[in-house]
């Protein structure tokens, strides 16, 4: 499996653990953008959510499909263990263990129980479908947990600067200041670790506030290993924002940062914008025509060409407007005009070097060609124009 294509990460709106509706718009895109999506579930809380705008045959064919996956995983990593409430470390002392969830396969069978409450599905039906559910969902290998613990304490170990940087951002939360302090880390019993810092003298710290300090920034360290564990668990991308990626993957974020799903993913929400498509929030998706779009030429097309218009900024495009607008709106109308408007005015912003000042005789000389003999072709143009909206039926 190509990671690459595979995108993995939630899709719940929520507040807490309570699920009050899932992004549509970001399912659509990963599914029309990646080959296989992986969702982090919330306790299955999204599946009747699922069911209501897939349908139930097309939730039950996209699961069987393998094209969607579901991962419901309560593994974490145990921080500062207590007894009765009080440390049995001293301050900036740790040790660490692995935590999870008892009767784990009961507990997702009671979450089911939701099924009940979606319109016209029978018992008969919703029994298929938990079993389909729950034999279908992927699963880490065993050895997960110790393989996440072990790398976390590794990072201890070696003094990555990944903890410098997790408690210079603390510092930076809860105190609202930060500036050069010297930290090291120091295993001074089995599994056990010492975190010497002069955070104290540094920024005036009780040995309680700077354990608290310390202790947060090693739960983001363990939070940064977890989701790259889970990459490789499951093969597959999740998305990051831009500012997380330094933090996130260190060294490598020049490498991994151009794999960022959630990039393909704004620019599609920007296509789709400029174009003047609809929203696809409160609609249903035709799975079965779903399916066939994303063996498409049309749709492999729309991906290339997405991809490659990456780096064309909100003002080279506004820059490239004021130049054709008028000429190609003389000759194209309708929603499709607004599309092919804008794939044209988009195509000639990507030219290497094209500015205004650049770029606007280039699109006078160019947007007849463009729009006469490219665009009517394009099987990306022939994506949002009739493809795209073709995935939506009536609620």
């Amino acid at each position: 499996m190509n990671i690459r294509q595979s995108v993995f990460g939630e899709i719940a709106i929520r507040s807490g653990t309570v699920v009050l509706g899932i992004e549509l718009g970001s399912l659509l895109r990963r599914l029309l953008l990646f080959d296989t999506v992986i969702v982090r579930s919330v306790r299955l809380r999204e599946v009747p959510f699922l069911v209501r705008v897939l349908g139930r045959t097309g939730f039950v064919t996209l699961l069987k499909s393998g094209v969607l996956k579901l991962v419901c995983e309560w593994t974490g990593i145990v921080t500062d263990p207590q007894t009765n409430g009080v440390p049995n470390l001293p301050w900036c002392h740790f040790s660490f263990g692995i935590c999870n969830i008892a009767h784990r396969d009961d507990v997702l069978r009671s979450e089911l129980i939701s099924l009940q409450g979606v319109p016209g599905l029978g018992n008969v039906e919703r029994a298929a479908m938990e079993e389909t559910i729950l034999t279908r969902l992927v699963r880490p290998k065993p050895e997960y947990g110790n393989q996440l613990l072990a790398q976390l304490e590794s990072d201890l170990r070696n003094n990555a600067p990944v903890l410098k940087e997790t408690i210079s951002e603390q510092l930076t939360a809860q105190l609202g200041v930060s500036r050069p302090f010297a930290v090291t880390v120091e295993e001074t019993g089995n599994r056990i670790f010492r975190i010497a810092s002069d955070l104290p003298k540094q920024f005036d710290l009780s040995e309680e506030r700077t354990h608290n300090i310390v202790k947060s920034a090693i739960c983001a360290v363990g939070q940064i290993d977890q989701r790259i564990a889970d990459m490789e668990a499951y093969s597959a991308i999740t998305g990051f924002t831009e500012e997380e990626a330094p933090l996130l993957f260190g060294k490598l974020a020049g490498i991994i940062s151009p794999q960022n799903p959630d990039r393909v993913e704004k620019q599609f929400m920007r296509v789709i914008a400029i174009a003047g498509l609809p929203d696809v929030q409160n609609r249903r998706i035709d799975v079965e025509q779903l399916l066939k779009v994303r063996e498409s030429v049309e749709c492999r097309e729309f991906r290339a060409w997405l991809s490659g218009s990456l780096e064309s900024s909100d003002e080279q495009i506004a820059e490239m407007v004021k130049g054709v607008r008028n000429k190609v709106g003389t000759v194209l109308h309708g929603n499709v005009g607004k599309v092919m408007k804008f794939a044209a005015i988009t195509a000639v912003g990507l030219i290497p070097g094209a500015t205004g000042l650049v770029a606007g005789p280039v699109a006078s000389a160019l947007d007849a060609f463009l729009t006469d003999k490219v665009f009517p072709n394009s099987g990306a143009l022939a994506f949002l124009a009739t493809t795209y909206p073709s995935l939506f039926v009536p609620l």
